[in-house]
């Protein structure tokens, strides 16, 4: 299936704020619409760096600024949107036959991602034209 950036979206974790600290849980597999498969943290990338760039053929995500702040493009071939991950009480679901692109990570920026499969090194498309032609022939 073949997604759009109307499927791109901010997803609110119940938090509770306490004068000893703040609390975010995610309830799985209630809040995510996907089974967790995979979880992994991206962390120490210089403001400099840029990650990601590339889009999933059936891997789902969720993205999550666990530390810092994070600046993630999100592009469906013909439209773009940009988010700030900056506090861990909200997550970016991003379904897959999207590109999506991180950067300008904060010096604590930590990223840490949910994904709905292992790592499976055909499931990605890291060449912009492949994944423009991708959208195309599977619309």
């Amino acid at each position: 299936m073949i997604y759009s950036l109307n499927d791109v979206q901010i997803i609110q974790i119940p938090t509770v704020v306490a004068k000893r600290g703040d609390l975010s849980a995610l309830e799985l597999p209630d809040l995510i619409p996907f089974e967790v498969k995979r979880v992994f943290i991206v962390h120490h990338v210089s403001n400099l760096e840029v990650r990601g760039e590339h889009a999933h053929r059936q891997c789902w995500q969720f993205l999550i600024a666990a530390a810092g702040s994070i600046t993630v493009d999100v592009l469906d071939g013909t439209s773009k949107k940009i988010y700030l991950l900056d506090n861990p009480s909200k997550g970016l679901l991003i379904p897959p036959s999207i590109w999506g692109t991180q950067y300008n990570f904060s010096a604590d920026g930590s990223l840490l991602v949910f994904a709905s499969h292992k790592f499976e090194k055909e499931d990605y498309i890291h060449n912009f034209e492949e994944f423009l032609e991708y959208r195309k022939i599977n619309s």
